[in-house]
Protein backbone atom coordinates (compact mmCIF):
# COMPACT_ATOMS: atom_id res chain seq x y z
CA UNK A 1 0.00 0.00 0.00
CA UNK A 2 1.55 3.55 -0.91
CA UNK A 3 0.56 6.05 1.24
CA UNK A 4 1.28 10.20 1.14
CA UNK A 5 2.33 11.99 4.14
CA UNK A 6 2.02 15.76 3.65
CA UNK A 7 3.84 17.82 6.47
CA UNK A 8 6.06 15.10 6.70
CA UNK A 9 8.69 17.07 7.89
CA UNK A 10 6.79 18.63 10.74
CA UNK A 11 6.08 17.10 14.70
CA UNK A 12 3.60 14.45 14.19
CA UNK A 13 4.30 13.92 10.29
CA UNK A 14 7.90 12.58 11.04
CA UNK A 15 6.94 10.23 13.35
CA UNK A 16 4.12 8.75 11.18
CA UNK A 17 6.76 8.57 8.31
CA UNK A 18 9.53 7.01 10.67
CA UNK A 19 6.23 4.54 11.98
CA UNK A 20 5.47 3.54 8.20
CA UNK A 21 8.83 2.47 6.94
CA UNK A 22 10.01 0.93 10.34
CA UNK A 23 6.77 -1.72 9.25
CA UNK A 24 7.87 -2.15 5.62
CA UNK A 25 6.10 0.59 3.59
CA UNK A 26 8.01 3.02 1.95
CA UNK A 27 5.83 5.58 2.13
CA UNK A 28 5.66 8.90 0.04
CA UNK A 29 6.60 12.27 1.78
CA UNK A 30 5.86 15.25 0.52
CA UNK A 31 8.26 18.46 1.16
CA UNK A 32 7.14 22.24 0.39
CA UNK A 33 11.14 23.13 1.21
CA UNK A 34 14.06 21.30 0.74
CA UNK A 35 15.99 22.84 3.34
CA UNK A 36 14.04 20.57 5.67
CA UNK A 37 14.31 17.23 3.98
CA UNK A 38 17.44 16.52 6.19
CA UNK A 39 14.62 16.02 9.10
CA UNK A 40 13.82 12.72 6.93
CA UNK A 41 17.63 11.63 6.38
CA UNK A 42 17.07 8.26 8.50
CA UNK A 43 14.16 7.61 6.94
CA UNK A 44 13.51 4.87 4.07
CA UNK A 45 11.07 6.66 1.90
CA UNK A 46 10.19 8.40 -1.53
CA UNK A 47 10.61 11.81 -1.11
CA UNK A 48 8.76 14.67 -3.30
CA UNK A 49 7.93 17.90 -3.48
CA UNK A 50 5.10 19.86 -3.10
CA UNK A 51 3.22 22.81 -2.20
CA UNK A 52 -0.14 23.02 -0.83
CA UNK A 53 -0.18 26.59 -2.64
CA UNK A 54 0.53 25.64 -5.59
CA UNK A 55 -2.28 22.84 -6.94
CA UNK A 56 0.29 22.02 -10.31
CA UNK A 57 2.72 20.40 -7.82
CA UNK A 58 -0.02 17.91 -6.39
CA UNK A 59 -0.93 15.64 -8.58
CA UNK A 60 2.90 14.17 -8.80
CA UNK A 61 2.77 13.86 -5.18
CA UNK A 62 -0.62 11.90 -4.93
CA UNK A 63 0.34 9.97 -8.43
CA UNK A 64 -0.11 6.14 -7.74
CA UNK A 65 -0.97 6.41 -4.24
CA UNK A 66 -3.86 3.97 -2.33
CA UNK A 67 -3.91 6.88 0.51
CA UNK A 68 -3.05 10.48 1.56
CA UNK A 69 -2.21 10.89 5.54
CA UNK A 70 -2.68 15.32 5.26
CA UNK A 71 -1.23 16.78 7.98
CA UNK A 72 0.41 19.66 6.02
CA UNK A 73 -0.84 23.36 6.47
CA UNK A 74 0.18 26.30 8.78
CA UNK A 75 0.32 24.95 12.03
CA UNK A 76 -0.49 27.92 14.09
CA UNK A 77 -3.41 29.53 15.97
CA UNK A 78 -3.75 32.76 13.55
CA UNK A 79 -7.00 34.55 12.49
CA UNK A 80 -8.76 32.46 9.50
CA UNK A 81 -7.33 34.55 6.94
CA UNK A 82 -4.01 33.13 7.30
CA UNK A 83 -4.93 29.89 7.92
CA UNK A 84 -7.16 28.94 4.98
CA UNK A 85 -4.38 29.14 1.85
CA UNK A 86 -2.89 25.77 3.29
CA UNK A 87 -5.85 24.47 5.23
CA UNK A 88 -8.81 25.48 3.20
CA UNK A 89 -7.11 26.04 -0.59
CA UNK A 90 -4.77 23.55 -0.53
CA UNK A 91 -6.57 20.51 1.15
CA UNK A 92 -9.25 21.58 -1.21
CA UNK A 93 -6.70 21.36 -4.22
CA UNK A 94 -4.75 17.79 -2.87
CA UNK A 95 -8.41 15.92 -2.53
CA UNK A 96 -8.86 17.01 -5.84
CA UNK A 97 -5.64 15.76 -7.02
CA UNK A 98 -6.09 12.54 -5.01
CA UNK A 99 -9.54 11.91 -6.42
CA UNK A 100 -8.43 12.43 -10.13
CA UNK A 101 -5.14 9.91 -9.14
CA UNK A 102 -7.74 7.38 -7.97
CA UNK A 103 -6.87 7.18 -3.89
CA UNK A 104 -8.93 5.63 -2.53
CA UNK A 105 -8.38 6.90 1.15
CA UNK A 106 -8.04 10.04 2.85
CA UNK A 107 -6.99 10.83 6.49
CA UNK A 108 -7.63 14.26 7.43
CA UNK A 109 -5.47 15.51 10.51
CA UNK A 110 -8.08 17.33 12.04
CA UNK A 111 -8.05 18.99 15.84
CA UNK A 112 -10.64 18.67 19.28
CA UNK A 113 -10.70 22.36 18.53
CA UNK A 114 -13.57 22.25 16.50
CA UNK A 115 -15.23 21.74 19.75
CA UNK A 116 -16.23 23.83 22.37
CA UNK A 117 -14.95 24.23 25.88
CA UNK A 118 -17.01 21.26 28.29
CA UNK A 119 -16.72 20.70 31.71
CA UNK A 120 -17.91 17.11 30.37
CA UNK A 121 -16.54 14.51 28.12
CA UNK A 122 -17.00 14.45 24.31
CA UNK A 123 -18.65 11.58 22.91
CA UNK A 124 -19.25 10.53 19.82
CA UNK A 125 -22.33 12.85 19.12
CA UNK A 126 -21.12 15.72 21.07
CA UNK A 127 -21.89 18.45 18.06
CA UNK A 128 -18.53 20.50 17.31
CA UNK A 129 -18.40 24.44 17.91
CA UNK A 130 -15.42 25.73 17.49
CA UNK A 131 -14.16 29.05 19.97
CA UNK A 132 -11.47 30.16 17.80
CA UNK A 133 -10.45 30.38 14.05
CA UNK A 134 -8.27 27.30 14.11
CA UNK A 135 -11.11 25.09 15.01
CA UNK A 136 -13.48 26.92 12.53
CA UNK A 137 -11.13 26.29 9.74
CA UNK A 138 -10.63 22.58 10.52
CA UNK A 139 -14.18 22.00 10.73
CA UNK A 140 -15.02 23.60 7.41
CA UNK A 141 -12.65 21.57 5.73
CA UNK A 142 -14.17 18.25 7.76
CA UNK A 143 -17.47 19.24 6.46
CA UNK A 144 -16.06 19.85 2.58
CA UNK A 145 -14.31 16.12 2.26
CA UNK A 146 -17.02 14.56 4.11
CA UNK A 147 -19.68 15.68 1.31
CA UNK A 148 -17.28 14.63 -1.47
CA UNK A 149 -18.74 11.36 -3.16
CA UNK A 150 -15.12 10.82 -4.39
CA UNK A 151 -12.81 9.86 -1.37
CA UNK A 152 -13.35 7.98 1.83
CA UNK A 153 -12.52 10.05 4.35
CA UNK A 154 -11.57 10.00 7.60
CA UNK A 155 -11.21 12.95 10.26
CA UNK A 156 -9.12 12.38 13.03
CA UNK A 157 -9.63 15.06 15.74
CA UNK A 158 -6.28 15.05 17.48
CA UNK A 159 -6.11 16.14 21.21
CA UNK A 160 -2.51 17.88 22.19
CA UNK A 161 -0.20 15.91 20.94
CA UNK A 162 3.06 15.64 23.00
CA UNK A 163 6.86 13.93 22.59
CA UNK A 164 10.03 15.41 22.02
CA UNK A 165 10.19 17.93 19.34
CA UNK A 166 6.62 19.54 20.20
CA UNK A 167 6.94 23.32 21.10
CA UNK A 168 6.07 22.36 24.39
CA UNK A 169 9.12 20.33 25.08
CA UNK A 170 11.14 22.54 23.32
CA UNK A 171 10.26 25.06 26.29
CA UNK A 172 10.92 22.09 28.64
CA UNK A 173 14.70 21.50 26.87
CA UNK A 174 15.08 25.60 27.49
CA UNK A 175 14.30 24.70 31.43
CA UNK A 176 11.66 27.33 31.66
CA UNK A 177 7.67 26.80 30.86
CA UNK A 178 5.34 30.51 30.32
CA UNK A 179 1.90 28.99 31.25
CA UNK A 180 -0.66 31.57 30.10
CA UNK A 181 -3.38 30.87 32.54
CA UNK A 182 -5.29 28.54 34.48
CA UNK A 183 -3.83 24.67 35.11
CA UNK A 184 -6.59 23.02 36.36
CA UNK A 185 -9.00 22.15 33.72
CA UNK A 186 -9.13 18.52 32.15
CA UNK A 187 -7.43 18.10 28.51
CA UNK A 188 -7.02 15.02 26.68
CA UNK A 189 -3.56 14.39 25.80
CA UNK A 190 -1.72 11.66 23.29
CA UNK A 191 1.61 11.09 22.87
CA UNK A 192 3.31 11.34 19.06
CA UNK A 193 3.50 7.66 18.81
CA UNK A 194 -0.02 6.79 19.23
CA UNK A 195 -0.90 9.94 17.41
CA UNK A 196 0.89 8.45 14.28
CA UNK A 197 -0.86 4.93 14.87
CA UNK A 198 -3.95 5.98 14.76
CA UNK A 199 -3.51 8.20 11.39
CA UNK A 200 -1.62 5.19 9.83
CA UNK A 201 -4.52 2.59 11.16
CA UNK A 202 -6.87 5.09 9.75
CA UNK A 203 -5.63 5.31 6.50
CA UNK A 204 -5.47 1.50 5.98
CA UNK A 205 -8.79 0.79 7.45
CA UNK A 206 -12.57 1.47 6.11
CA UNK A 207 -13.70 3.42 9.06
CA UNK A 208 -15.03 6.59 7.56
CA UNK A 209 -16.33 9.97 9.91
CA UNK A 210 -14.64 12.74 11.77
CA UNK A 211 -14.02 12.04 15.50
CA UNK A 212 -11.93 12.93 18.40
CA UNK A 213 -9.57 10.82 20.30
CA UNK A 214 -7.80 10.93 23.73
CA UNK A 215 -5.33 8.42 25.73
CA UNK A 216 -6.46 6.73 28.89
CA UNK A 217 -6.75 9.54 30.90
CA UNK A 218 -7.08 13.24 30.30
CA UNK A 219 -5.22 14.96 32.82
CA UNK A 220 -4.95 18.38 33.80
CA UNK A 221 -2.30 20.77 33.14
CA UNK A 222 -1.55 20.90 36.89
CA UNK A 223 -0.70 16.63 36.72
CA UNK A 224 0.86 17.32 33.91
CA UNK A 225 2.92 19.66 34.89
CA UNK A 226 3.55 17.66 38.47
CA UNK A 227 5.03 14.93 36.62
CA UNK A 228 7.34 17.00 34.56
CA UNK A 229 8.38 18.93 38.47
CA UNK A 230 9.07 15.55 39.66
CA UNK A 231 11.23 14.36 36.93
CA UNK A 232 12.61 17.81 36.26
CA UNK A 233 13.01 19.15 40.01
CA UNK A 234 15.17 22.34 38.01
CA UNK A 235 12.71 23.47 35.56
CA UNK A 236 11.53 26.63 35.92
CA UNK A 237 7.50 27.41 35.51
CA UNK A 238 6.14 31.11 35.12
CA UNK A 239 2.23 31.36 35.72
CA UNK A 240 1.00 34.13 33.95
CA UNK A 241 -2.52 35.76 34.54
CA UNK A 242 -4.66 35.02 31.23
CA UNK A 243 -5.64 38.62 30.65
CA UNK A 244 -2.23 39.56 30.69
CA UNK A 245 -1.14 37.30 28.10
CA UNK A 246 -4.07 38.08 26.12
CA UNK A 247 -2.96 41.18 26.17
CA UNK A 248 0.89 40.56 25.51
CA UNK A 249 0.21 38.39 22.35
CA UNK A 250 -2.13 40.54 20.68
CA UNK A 251 1.09 43.06 21.19
CA UNK A 252 3.19 40.50 19.51
CA UNK A 253 0.96 39.63 16.70
CA UNK A 254 1.16 43.45 16.15
CA UNK A 255 4.70 43.50 15.38
CA UNK A 256 4.45 40.34 14.00
CA UNK A 257 2.10 41.41 11.49
CA UNK A 258 4.49 43.93 10.41
CA UNK A 259 7.71 41.49 10.24
CA UNK A 260 5.17 39.01 8.06
CA UNK A 261 6.49 36.09 10.07
CA UNK A 262 4.56 33.19 11.44
CA UNK A 263 3.11 33.68 15.11
CA UNK A 264 3.21 30.36 17.62
CA UNK A 265 2.08 32.37 20.49
CA UNK A 266 -1.16 34.28 19.95
CA UNK A 267 -4.37 35.00 21.61
CA UNK A 268 -6.00 32.07 20.25
CA UNK A 269 -3.08 30.29 21.89
CA UNK A 270 -3.82 31.41 24.95
CA UNK A 271 -7.28 30.84 24.75
CA UNK A 272 -7.21 27.10 23.78
CA UNK A 273 -4.77 26.48 26.65
CA UNK A 274 -7.44 27.80 28.51
CA UNK A 275 -10.36 25.56 27.56
CA UNK A 276 -11.75 22.29 29.02
CA UNK A 277 -11.33 20.03 26.25
CA UNK A 278 -11.41 16.21 26.86
CA UNK A 279 -13.01 12.92 25.01
CA UNK A 280 -14.25 9.72 26.38
CA UNK A 281 -11.07 7.54 26.50
CA UNK A 282 -12.65 4.97 24.83
CA UNK A 283 -13.91 7.01 21.62
CA UNK A 284 -12.94 5.79 18.30
CA UNK A 285 -10.14 3.16 19.35
CA UNK A 286 -12.21 -0.05 18.89
CA UNK A 287 -13.24 1.16 15.60
CA UNK A 288 -9.39 0.95 14.51
CA UNK A 289 -8.69 -1.82 16.20
CA UNK A 290 -6.17 -0.44 18.63
CA UNK A 291 -5.45 0.08 22.24
CA UNK A 292 -2.89 3.04 23.15
CA UNK A 293 0.93 1.69 23.71
CA UNK A 294 1.57 5.00 25.99
CA UNK A 295 -2.15 4.59 28.03
CA UNK A 296 -1.49 8.11 29.42
CA UNK A 297 0.80 11.06 30.90
CA UNK A 298 2.43 9.09 33.75
CA UNK A 299 4.02 6.85 31.06
CA UNK A 300 4.45 9.17 28.15
CA UNK A 301 6.23 12.32 29.76
CA UNK A 302 9.23 9.98 31.00
CA UNK A 303 9.57 8.69 27.56
CA UNK A 304 9.41 11.68 26.40
CA UNK A 305 12.23 12.88 28.63
CA UNK A 306 14.12 9.69 27.46
CA UNK A 307 13.96 10.71 23.90
CA UNK A 308 15.14 14.08 24.70
CA UNK A 309 18.16 13.16 26.25
CA UNK A 310 21.58 14.69 24.01
CA UNK A 311 23.68 13.06 23.27
CA UNK A 312 26.59 15.23 21.87
CA UNK A 313 29.09 15.81 24.94
CA UNK A 314 29.76 18.60 26.21
CA UNK A 315 31.61 19.93 29.09
CA UNK A 316 29.26 20.63 32.45
CA UNK A 317 30.15 23.31 33.60
CA UNK A 318 30.24 25.12 30.06
CA UNK A 319 26.49 23.25 29.85
CA UNK A 320 24.38 26.48 30.83
CA UNK A 321 20.71 24.95 30.53
CA UNK A 322 18.52 24.02 33.16
CA UNK A 323 17.50 20.87 32.42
Amino acid sequence: MRILVTGATGFIGREVARQLAAAGTRPRLMVRRPTRSGLLADVEAEVVHGDLTVPETLPHAVAGCDAVIHLGGRATFEPARVLEPTFVHGTRALADAAAAAGVRRFVFGSSLLVHAPSEEAIVADTPPDPAIDYGRVKLRMERELAARGDLSVASIRLPHVYGAGDQLFANVRRGVMLLPGRVDHPFSHLHVHDAARVLIAAARGTWEGACGIGDRDPADWSRFLGILRRHLPGLVIVRLPAPLALAGTALMRVVRSRLRTPDVFTPDTVRAWNMSLWVDPDLLWDELGLRPEVPDVTVGIPRTLDDLVDREWRHPVRDRRRV
